[in-house]
């Protein structure tokens, strides 16, 4: 009996001593697969976005407009309004926060991550154009010096790309709709009634259908640029478009494409021709937004009219004067037309306490 529980203590012991160094081969293994994971976490996710190179960086580089298309809300939504530069957010019971420290427009900008239990981490944009209204943007996050403990979690659980990158995709795929809707965003304003100053101007003259001529205004408005710049001829003000008939019935337009000039020119280009507008009584709308939605601001300011009881003038004056150029205002929600139609002298000029104004704004779903 004595003999056999010897036995069965030695056995014991022996199985004892061979598990625990079985354990201590898997703790040595595992620290050593652990030791030898890499100290940098890096990954990216790439998204084409259906807008001007310059448009998205602008978007991105501003974030306050990260709240439409961040997997994270913020704070508050007053937080941080007056800093462009830093987003914070609360996720449990931990703050979250973007700062952007270096942007080179229109390509690349570069931010600092802090969030929840992850190391410090570096986001970077890179931004390519593809075409003029396209574009590809790359969002990279690297995670370097990578401590043992954190390498043990991430051997476990999975790295930071097994969470974040599915919300990185997401979020690209709600930038692009985002982005794309911030540009579709105008506004029509009834300005009032004023007096347009009228004076001298180049001009070329043609006729076309009303269902085309905008591409037929903007060839001429090129042309007639070009003209202006190569014979350095001083201009006073806006380039505009002067409707000299408009016959929906027949679907017929005839119209001028005008640049303002300070005196009265004599032209070596017979296209090219000299005008001389008179000062005149106007309604004065302004669009900004799309030249798709000119349509929307000829019909406010038409409706306007019947509405007051505004008589045009007999000389029919109807203009649209591009107060900026699409060449340097990239966001077509940016651009800023202005429509001015004569009225009779005659009219009463009406005190507008109000501007008369339609907005479109993005839609917050997207």
């Amino acid at each position: 009996m004595i003999t056999f529980d010897v036995i069965t203590i030695f056995t014991s012991m022996k199985s004892t001593k061979y598990i625990l160094f079985l354990l201590l081969i898997a703790f040595i293994g595992s620290s050593i697969y652990i030791a030898v994971q890499p100290n940098e976490i890096s990954f990216s996710r790439t998204k084409t976005i259906e807008a001007p190179q310059e448009v998205v960086y602008d978007y991105l580089n501003n974030l306050n407009h990260w709240e439409s298309w961040v997997p994270w809300k913020k704070i508050s939504t007053t937080d941080n309004n007056q800093n462009s530069k830093e987003y914070t957010w609360l996720q449990d019971n931990s703050i979250g926060r973007i700062t952007t420290t270096e942007s080179y427009k229109p390509t690349r900008i570069h931010q600092e991550l802090i969030f929840h239990e992850y190391p410090k981490s570096q986001l970077d944009w890179k931004i390519d154009s593809i075409s003029e209204n396209t574009s590809s943007v790359t969002l990279s996050m690297t995670s370097k010096n990578i401590p043992l403990r954190k390498k043990a979690y991430y051997a476990i659980f999975g790295t930071p790309e097994v969470d974040l990158a599915p919300k990185f995709e997401k979020g690209l795929t709600k930038l692009d709709s985002a982005i794309t809707e911030s540009m579709k965003v105008y506004s029509v304003t009834i300005n009032g009634i004023t007096n347009h100053s009228g004076g001298y101007y180049l001009y070329t003259k043609t006729s076309a259908r009303i269902d085309n001529y905008k591409d037929k205004a903007e060839i001429m408005m090129s042309e007639i640029t070009k003209y202006v710049t190569e014979n350095q001829i001083p201009i006073a003000g806006f380039p505009f478009i002067l409707f000299n008939k408009w016959d929906k019935e027949h679907n017929s337009v005839t119209f001028s494409c005008c640049i303002p000039t300070t005196t009265e020119i004599t032209t070596t280009d017979s296209k090219i021709l000299t005008g001389l507008l008179p000062a005149f009584k106007t309604l004065k709308t302004t669009l900004k937004g799309n030249y798709n939605y000119l349509d929307n601001a000829w019909n406010t300011t038409s409706e306007y009219m019947i509405t007051n009881d505004l008589e045009k003038a007999e000389n029919n004056i109807m203009l649209e004067s591009y107060v900026t150029s699409p060449k340097h205002k990239i966001n077509p929600a940016n651009w800023v037309t202005e429509i001015y139609v004569a009225i009779h002298r005659e009219s009463d000029s009406i005190p507008i306490t109000e501007n008369l104004e339609t907005v479109i704004p993005p839609t917050e779903e997207n």
